[in-house]
Parts: C-alpha cells; sequence; structure tokens
C-alpha cells in the first residue's frame, strides 16, 4: 500500500468547506488554533482536514465529518486506536505534538499535503512522543519525521495485542 493519497476534487471540496465550518465554530468558542508558520488560520485549518481526509482514504475509514466544537477530540479511529493527524505542507517539516490536552490520543500520523496530493510521512503512539522528542524540557514536543516509523508497519501491528 502506497503512503501517497491523491484525493479528489470532490474530497478536497468538502475539506474545505468542511474546515471553514470548523474554523469558525472553534473561534466563536474563543478556541485559539495552534498554527505554525506565517499562513494564516484559514490554510492552517484547511491543510489539516486534508491531511485527515488523506489518512481516512489510506486507512480506509470514513472521515470525521463533524462540525461541532472538537477541541480535545481524535482526528479518527483505526483499528480501535484513537488517532490524531498533523499536518504540514512542508515536505521536510516534523511532528508537532501538543501534550497539554487533557486526553492524549493512542497514536499520531504526519502528513505532508500538498493541495490534493497527499503523502503520509509516519507515525507514532503517543506514549513515545517524550522519548523521541529533540525539543527542549518545557517546550513543544517536536518529532523529526526522519524518526517516525513509516505508515505500513501500522498495518502489520495486531491491534488485538
Amino acid at each position: 500500500m502506497s503512503d501517497r493519497v491523491i484525493l479528489s476534487s470532490g474530497e478536497v471540496a468538502i475539506a474545505t468547506t468542511l474546515a471553514a465550518i470548523r474554523q469558525g465554530v472553534n473561534r466563536e468558542a474563543g478556541i485559539r488554533n495552534l498554527k505554525a508558520g506565517q499562513q494564516d488560520a484559514i490554510t492552517t485549518e484547511v491543510v489539516g482536514v486534508l491531511g485527515e481526509f488523506a489518512f481516512a482514504k489510506w486507512a480506509n475509514v470514513f472521515p470525521d465529518l463533524t462540525t461541532h466544537l472538537r477541541r480535545g477530540s481524535f482526528d479518527a479511529t483505526f483499528r480501535g486506536w484513537n488517532v490524531d493527524v498533523k499536518a504540514t505542507r512542508n515536505p521536510h517539516g516534523d511532528l508537532w505534538v501538543d501534550a497539554r490536552k487533557d486526553k492524549l490520543p493512542d497514536l499520531y500520523v504526519l502528513v505532508h499535503v500538498e493541495y490534493a496530493a497527499c503523502t503520509l510521512l509516519g507515525w507514532c503512539w503517543s506514549s513515545e512522543v517524550p522519548e523521541r522528542s529533540y525539543a527542549e524540557e518545557g517546550r513543544t514536543p517536536q518529532i523529526a519525521n526522519r524518526d517516525l516509523d513509516a505508515m505500513r508497519w501500522l498495518l502489520e501491528i495486531d491491534h488485538r495485542q
């Protein structure tokens, strides 16, 4: 199975609309977008939802289409694991994790988004974030994408263990 996913024009349109709605709902509720980089908040939101759609398509699971307040929720469930999908427009971008969440996912997936063409760069268990992070203590945990596990390994793990 390839780690590259091409979203259809319909999937991109739905993801873009969903991102705009979610962004409005979150800002209305006073939830700040923890974006990294110079892009505007809506671009960050669109890239994030495109990444979620790419993972859902890769994993053959239905994407989360909810528009209600999503603070602290997960982006997908795969083989019984809660997944938080992180997306970047940088092909060499790293996985940044908000460790302040009350409830952490089982695993994180990093997706490089180039509009409709997305590449799943890798994944890691949330329990491994502290030991894999290269960030200084007290800073937002970051994991270099070269230190993430290949997506194929996620398919080979027996989820019943």
